[in-house]
Order: structure tokens, then sequence, then C-alpha cells
């Protein structure tokens, strides 16, 4: 017999067959996955390299309601990525280019910080867990998961702080955010089910297209 998850609000966490993601994990995840669309749905982030859908991708996950879009956040892995040891918390912060600005809600800034915070540190949390669970649900690499283990509490907040500590996963794929929506607003776990098989087959596809994102303007002659 298998544990199936909790009621969250007026909507299922889809079930998953395993042992390996526990009632309390997927709520808690479902609250990062629906804090990370929140953040980067909101206007003037198209070009903001820490979400970087495509203008299709960012289409389809707009015309989402609240229903469905609850329904997408409880998938059973991250909707986004972590970019954690030697090469993450030390970064530049990422340049507007062109004279850009970006303008976002005056509390989009705390409520983003919060956030990275929260989703490093169930990180470590998840590190000392079965590593099938980290695995699954942020794909770290292995010296990403080496350096979740052997780092302090101070390091992990000074990364969670850094400006490219969170990046998109399946920036690129059109068709399978269309197929997540898709199931989501169908709200069967059947369809669930499906989407999120995708999903995981896709985890190795989300990393690498999410490592060089070209930029959606022309350059200046």
């Amino acid at each position: 017999m298998h544990d199936q998850p909790p009621q969250t609000g007026h909507y299922p966490l889809a079930p998953l067959r395993s042992g390996l993601i526990p009632p309390a994990l997927r709520r808690d995840l479902a609250d990062l996955n629906s804090q990370y669309l929140e953040l980067g749905l909101a206007p003037g982030l198209e070009d903001d390299p820490r979400f970087g859908w495509s203008g299709a991708v960012r289409r389809c996950l707009l015309a989402t309601d609240a229903e469905t879009r609850a329904r997408v956040a409880a998938a059973p892995f991250a909707l986004f990525g972590l970019v954690l040891g030697t090469a993450g918390p030390r970064q530049q912060a990422p340049r507007v280019e062109d004279g850009r600005v970006v303008t976002v809600p005056a509390d989009w800034r705390g409520r983003f910080e919060s956030f990275a915070h929260q989703s490093v540190f169930l990180a470590r949390r998840l590190v000392d867990g079965e590593p099938m669970t980290l695995q699954l649900v942020f794909g770290l690499p292995d010296d990403a998961q080496r350096w979740l283990i052997e780092c302090r509490l101070s390091q992990l907040a000074e990364t969670a702080g850094g400006p490219r500590v969170v990046r998109p996963r399946w920036r690129l794929h059109e068709r399978f955010w269309e197929m997540l929506v898709s199931a989501a607003r169908r709200g069967t776990p059947n369809a669930l089910q499906w989407a999120h098989c995708i999903g995981l087959c896709l985890l190795g596809a989300a990393d690498c297209d999410a490592a060089t994102a070209p930029s959606r303007h022309r350059p200046r002659r």
C-alpha cells in the first residue's frame, strides 16, 4: 500500500505511485512551483534569465487559470532548476542589455529572495534523505550534491542570494508545457501521470537547453 498525497486547496496533488516523494514533500514542492510560476509570469520579466521561457511557453502558461496553474504546480518535480556549487553563488549578476530596464512590482524582489532561500534549503533537506528523491525533484549533478553535503548554513544563505541560483527547465519545450497544461485542465489522474512521465523523461533535456539561453534581441550593428 502506498501513501497518497493530501489534498491542497481545491485540487488533489496528482498521485505518484512511489514511496520516494512523501506527502509533506509533495506539498512543499507544489508550493515552490506555484511561487516560481507566479514570480516568473509577472509583467516585464520576459527576458529575465531566471525564468527564460520561450515566448510560446510563456504564452501557454499565461493562458492558464488559477485552478489549472495549481495542478501544473503539483508536479512531482521542480519546474525550475538550481545552480549550486562552486560555479553558482559567485557569478556576476545578469547585465541589462541595450539599455532595457526591468520593472517589477514593489514586493517582487523580496518574494523572489524568499523563494530562492526556500528552494535551496529544501535541496539541502533532500540531500540527507533518499538520493533518488533529490535527483527526481531537482536533477542536481553529483558535484552539486557533494557541495550540498559539505556546505555550511552560511554558505547556503549566500548561495540563495546569488543572482543565478535559479534557472528555468524545459524553457524551449513548448510541446511538453502544452501537454502538461492540457492535462492540468482535464484534471484526471491518468492525464496528469502521463504528462509527469514525459517531464521525467525530459529532465536531461531540461538541463541542456537551460545552459545556453540565446538572446531574443537582434545584435546592434
